[in-house]
């Protein structure tokens, strides 16, 4: 059946499924090959990721593990070319926009499912947000999945659904801590008078226990490496103590969220424009307990995020709102369902589409033409290239480290063929992997910015004496049309011991 005999035949499951279809595998393809094709070096977070993830740890100075081992999966999958990281986010995406779908269909009509996917397209979080991939974007598919699967686990009460809860809840908590806001969401969603019976069986202890199991060694992780990933997390929500903050940072928060969520209003408007025609998806009955799901699990890490910060008053980062607003397209069609018909899912889906288009559009030419010294134009593989090369030349013998800011060493890392292991702001802390006495054995590159006049610590300069004098080198940005200055970079050389 084609796409004109299902219109004819009022058949919106069908074409609700085609047109999803259509527009996950458009959706990954285009924010998966504009970006390989448009930037010239892979974003901060991933640089990190890659830098991390070389080093194949149970924790890192910022996050768990998850983000690190994945970006070193993509990186060694396509040869440190950047396609296969951009891919993953976009599989991110799409899992994410597969559970709200499956999900919608649950609780709503396929054809509320789908518009709730594609108004999520008009969220920042799902498009531009995305191309870097890092635990943000790792949380867009895990917390998807720990909901559908969580809301299968209460409803049908089957322990393949509780155990795959549990770890999806596990592999969201190993990507970031913040999971435990969604985690905090679905306990009280539990202890909800319908459903606390279930705590009297087994299946939410299975599932615990499998929590428990992939969390487990990342916690002694932590144990051996002083909790430095849990410090980090502090350190990064910290702000000068003020009872002001008990009220600016959860406001601030909340206009940020609103503020990335007013195209999807916007789009979600126009379901409301024209003319009533032959129904084809009525209003979808939704059952009470459904309603309180979506509350619970859509809206609930939202609202438990800003009561945290308005009772402790921390600093919280528009950022950690990336995985909040899955859900919200489908809470707005709960509570304001339009009278939808095949014209206006049509209209909706062009729209999209043409909106899609001019994203991509405006993000090749923002980067072609920029005038900003942005991450796409930095010239990491020159720099790569160029140090790895004049190592080679006095040493004859493998790059085995690279020291300094972890993106300047980090492009040096992933884009030289050795791939040279990265001693992060020459720190053991952030480092944990590091070996000083084969550090200090087999020599290493140091480099440092000193764009904006830094120089090399003189801490770091102390405590390694046999240090070669520095060389400045400069590097040209990349499609550098508005003659930005260049990038200035001080090299130093630590000879090998023998």
């Amino acid at each position: 059946m084609n796409i004109q005999q299902v219109i004819k035949s009022h058949d919106t499951t069908r074409l609700s499924n085609l047109i999803f279809l259509a527009f996950l595998l458009i959706h990954t393809t285009a924010w998966t090959l504009v970006p390989g094709f448009v930037r010239e070096n892979l974003p901060l977070d991933s640089i990190e990721g890659a830098t991390w993830g070389h080093q194949l740890q149970w924790g890192y100075d910022k996050n768990p593990f998850m983000n690190g081992w994945l970006t070193a999966l993509a990186a060694f999958l396509d040869g440190h070319s950047g396609w296969m990281v951009y891919c993953f986010s976009q599989l991110s995406v799409a899992a994410c926009l597969l559970c709200v779908y499956a999900l919608g269909k649950k609780i709503m009509t396929p054809a509320y499912a789908l518009c709730s996917v594609l108004l999520l397209e008009g969220i920042q979080y799902f498009n531009f947000h995305a191309i870097d991939f890092n635990d943000n974007t790792l949380e867009l598919g895990l917390w998807a999945a720990a909901i559908y699967f969580f809301y299968q686990a209460v409803n049908k009460r089957t322990l393949s659904a509780w155990l795959m809860t549990g770890m999806f809840l596990a592999l969201g908590m190993m990507a970031k801590y913040y999971t435990l806001a969604l985690i905090a969401a679905l306990g009280l969603y539990l202890l909800r008078r319908e459903h606390r019976s279930q705590l009297l069986t087994l299946p939410p202890y299975l599932a615990l226990a499998v929590f428990i199991a992939i969390i487990a060694p990342h916690g002694y992780w932590l144990t051996q490496h002083d909790y430095v990933t849990v410090t980090y997390v502090f350190e990064r929500a910290d702000a000068v103590p003020s009872k002001f903050n008990h009220l600016f940072f959860p406001a601030q928060f909340i206009w940020q969220q609103f503020e990335a969520f007013i195209p999807a209003l916007i789009l979600f408007s126009f379901l409301f424009i024209g003319s009533k025609p032959h129904v084809t998806s009525p209003r979808p009955v939704i059952a009470k307990e459904d309603r309180a799901f979506l509350i619970y699990a859509g809206f609930g890490p939202f609202v438990l995020t800003a009561i945290l910060s308005l009772v402790m008053g921390i600093k919280l980062r528009a950022g950690w709102g990336m995985p909040l607003q899955s859900f919200w397209p489908l809470l707005l069609l709960m509570m304001l369902p339009p009278r939808l018909n095949l014209t206006k899912i049509i209209a909706l889906t062009s729209g999209i589409f043409i909106f899609t288009t001019a994203l991509l559009t405006g993000y090749t030419v923002s980067l072609v033409d920029s005038s900003d010294t942005s991450s796409a134009n930095f010239p990491g593989k020159e720099i790569a290239a160029t140090v790895a090369k004049q190592w080679q030349d006095t040493y004859h013998t493998p790059l085995e480290y690279v020291a300094g800011p972890r993106w300047v060493a980090g492009n040096i890392s992933y884009y030289s063929k050795e791939h040279p292991t990265v001693f992060m702001e020459w720190d053991q802390r952030k480092t944990t992997w590091i070996n000083i006495e084969d550090f200090k054995q087999k020599g290493a590159v140091f480099v440092w910015n000193i764009s904006a006049h830094e120089t090399l610590p003189e801490e770091v300069a102390k405590a390694y004496p046999r240090l070669e004098k520095a060389a400045v080198m400069e590097f040209d940005w990349r499609r550098n049309k508005h003659h930005l200055p260049p990038v200035k970079l001080g090299i130093a050389f630590l000879p090998p011991a023998n």
